[in-house]
């Protein structure tokens, strides 16, 4: 079965190329901008699928193939914080954050393509985070240590996370873009996990 990773982040792939030795990755082309009154877990699972969906209209072929997506956003306050546009966009988002506990939602959506018959299967983590009570030179110090512009929220759990962070509420793995026991739960549902 050929496995692909409809996803542009790293994060995600190292993670996945850990279980699938011939993992494809196929960046899905869509618009990741959410609708009016949509609420902040509604959007991370329809970015997901949308994400599935647009790489599944790239492949051919009869042959067996299982899409793999997911969507993670940081929300406080039922608003999405996403990634950053620039330096000061990171602090103000660090900022908003401090001192507080907020939710991260990953969905992950599942397509098992298979003689023509496309099966899905989209379900969604939540963790909690609770952030340390920061100065202005804590997160700039923190800021300046990471690669923040690809991060939803503007910081990595996994890169200097105890400079920020107090403690966690659920999975780590789902903090950092990927929830792994959620992704096998998922896999043995769609009786999948025997074809890998």
């Amino acid at each position: 079965m050929q496995t692909i990773l409809a996803s542009s982040s790293p994060r995600r792939k190292i993670i996945l190329q850990n279980y699938f030795d011939n993992l494809l990755i196929v960046i899905p082309s869509i618009d990741e901008i959410a609708r009016t009154d949509e609420v902040p877990v509604k959007f991370c699972e329809r970015i997901s699928k949308e994400k599935a969906r647009s790489v599944s209209k790239e492949i051919n072929g009869s042959d067996s193939v299982l899409i793999i997506s997911c969507d993670t956003i940081v929300t406080i306050e039922n608003n999405i914080i996403g990634k950053p546009i620039n330096l000061n966009d990171a602090i103000n988002k660090i900022n908003m954050l401090s001192g507080k506990m907020h939710s991260v939602f990953s969905s992950i959506t599942l397509l098992h393509q298979e003689s023509g018959e496309k099966k899905y299967l989209t379900r969604t983590e939540t963790s909690n985070v609770n952030f340390k009570q920061l100065s202005g030179n804590d997160i700039v110090n923190y800021l300046n240590k990471i690669n923040y512009m690809d991060k939803a929220g503007a910081y990595a759990i996994q890169e200097h996370g105890d400079l920020i962070i107090n403690s966690i509420q659920g999975s780590m793995t789902n903090i950092i873009g990927f929830p792994l026991r959620l992704f096998f739960r998922m896999l043995s549902e769609m009786n999948l996990l025997y074809k890998l």
